[in-house]
């Protein structure tokens, strides 16, 4: 009980690096197909605490990567997604999809993780929360850090989409 308690409490916050860096990845994948240069997938505590430095790089993406997480993002450039919102569509929903796809594996995995069911159902209750917040992230009232939320980006180029046929 001991060993699969202290499992549980490695694996939550492992699993909310893992939940973010799926999210960012998946923006970051659908980017490059939808002809966007990735310069970085950022997951980090607080870049106002001081400079991070990355991690790695790969493929010319810089990956910053703490623990803690809260903050977390792609930065990108090469298609005005103003004059194509089908990317930026498919750029936003990537993100909490992939998320959502993770957390959905995961929770499936935590329901035969140990051999203790409290921990299970801990295990499997963390990643239906992480599911929860991928999904929600689709809402476009939401906002965090004065940025928008992927579901208010994805009504903001819907809307251009349906103007840009209208007229």
């Amino acid at each position: 009980m001991l060993a699969d308690t202290l499992l549980l409490l490695f694996l939550i916050p492992l699993s909310f690096i893992i939940n973010a860096l799926a999210h960012e990845l998946g923006h970051a994948i659908a980017g490059k197909l939808v002809g966007l240069t990735i310069h970085q997938v950022v997951i980090v505590t607080d870049l106002r605490k001081g400079p991070v430095k990355p991690l790695f790089t790969l493929g010319g993406t810089k990956f910053y990567l703490a623990a803690n997480s809260l903050l977390s993002y792609v930065t990108t450039s090469g298609v005005p997604f103003s004059q194509h919102p089908i990317k930026q569509i498919i750029f936003n929903l990537a993100g909490p999809i992939s998320g959502a796809l993770m957390a959905l594996v995961f929770a499936i995995y935590a329901v035969n993780l140990t051999e203790t069911t409290a921990v299970n159902i801990a295990a499997a209750c963390v990643s239906v929360f992480y599911l929860v917040m991928d999904l929600v992230n689709l809402k476009p009232e939401l906002q965090a850090y004065d940025t928008p939320s992927d579901g208010w980006k994805i009504r903001d180029a819907w809307r251009r989409l349906r103007i840009s046929k209208q007229g």
